[in-house]
């Protein structure tokens, strides 16, 4: 829906406030025919602001804070992931956003840096950011911008569109807009460092090939254990020999790991697991990044298969970037020992790494709970054996 002035009313905000915690649909079906405002407009903030009032916080302590669409809400970026984006550039920095959307990145880098502009597609996206923001707001095709632009920036930050017009999901950084890959000789000619937020689907390696020399950084994000992003700098005053990695979850602590891409191709140790050793299941960040034989290393752990994904160590690793578990059983998975299990342990958490059957097909087949205290890890040894981890928290 088109943004109208009267949607940034006193009354519509009034409106707002006073329904917060109202029924939408009732809300929508009420009539009220002598509305100054778009109703439908005035109900979208209000549901935006139940979906992302976990996300951004800061942002929505402003009572008239816009949402331009709907999806804003859902595909904004999370404030803390917001601010370390925004560490990652100097005081004195001039930053162009490419890909403005709801804001989110912009505003956290604009509190940072000397200056920011940001340029975004949407009329509408870049009136709400208007008023939402106090940095320079460019509506405008940012490639054709670049193009007929003689501005130089220290760093350009950009987040690719990875929705297609019919609403299909895009991860490859080719099949995004604007298409980083096809533009960065023009990127090159108006910035030194680059950025690129993209989608935690496409394949590191992959990424390493499309983007050297120049690539210098890559950070898998996850928040909660949950992947959101992979983020890519590019230094083209540079030919790197080697490209840094690093994984980083925010959960109740931050945790980050790093290690370099060249680090994390040294030949890999295994280990069988034993009861009464600890037990480490890597977060999500880390996964993305997959520096197996790096990990192993600075952490003193071994893994038990190529393909498990699971580390064993005798000693306890507190700042593991990971989950820690100590082994009370190991059990050898068949039929006839999935019976007796279930008789012992009635509820378990359950999950499969490099296993036959999935969580939720083990589930029914063990006949368990979920939940308890206990967590049962379903895996494939390095020799092959294909085994059950009773394990709990220590």
């Amino acid at each position: 829906m088109a943004i109208d002035a009267h949607d940034f009313s006193e009354e519509m905000w009034r409106y707002v406030a006073q329904n917060l915690q109202a029924d939408t649909v009732k809300l929508m079906l009420k009539s009220e025919p002598d509305l100054p405002f778009s109703k439908r407009f005035a109900i979208m903030q209000i549901e935006c602001r139940r979906k992302a009032k976990h996300k951004i916080p800061e942002l929505l302590a402003n009572p008239r804070f816009t949402f331009p669409k709907a999806i804003s809400a859902e595909q904004c970026t999370h404030e803390r992931v917001a601010k370390f984006h925004a560490s990652l550039f100097l005081a004195s920095d001039r930053v162009l956003d490419m890909t403005l959307g709801l804001g989110v990145d912009a505003y956290y880098i604009s509190q940072r840096v000397n200056s920011l502009c940001a340029i975004e597609l949407d009329p509408d996206i870049a009136l709400a950011a208007a008023h939402n923001y106090d940095f320079e707001v460019i509506c405008h095709d940012s490639v054709e911008w670049l193009k007929h632009s003689k501005e130089h920036f220290d760093a350009i930050f950009v987040d690719p569109a990875r929705r297609a017009e019919s609403g299909a999901r895009l991860y490859g950084l080719s099949d995004c807009a604007p298409d980083v890959l096809a533009h960065l000789p023009l990127i090159m000619a108006h910035t030194r460092r680059l950025l690129v937020k993209a989608s935690p689907m496409i394949d590191v390696a992959h990424s390493v090939r499309s983007l050297a020399p120049h690539l210098t950084d890559v950070w898998a994000v996850s928040v909660k254990n949950e992947c959101k992003e992979l983020l890519l700098q590019l230094d083209f005053s540079q030919s790197c020999t080697d490209v840094a990695l690093h994984a980083i979850d925010f959960a109740t602590e931050v945790r980050q790991f790093s290690t370099t891409l060249s680090s994390s191709t040294s030949e890999v140790s295994y280990a069988l697991p034993s009861v009464g050793a600890f037990l480490y299941e890597p977060n999500a960040a880390v996964m993305k990044i997959g520096a197996w034989n790096a990990l192993a290393r600075d952490f003193g752990v071994c893994q038990v298969a190529q393909n498990s994904h699971l580390f064993v160590g005798e000693h306890r690793c507190d700042d593991f970037p990971g989950r820690t578990f100590i082994i009370q059983e190991i059990v050898p998975f068949s039929s006839k020992t999935a019976k007796t299990l279930r008789k012992r342990y009635p509820q378990l958490n359950i999950a499969t790494r490099n296993f036959r059957l999935s969580a939720e097909a083990l589930k029914k087949q063990l006949k368990v709970a979920d939940g308890g205290n206990l967590y049962l890890f379903a895996t494939t040894l390095h020799d092959g054996a294909q085994v059950l981890l009773i394990t709990q928290k220590p």
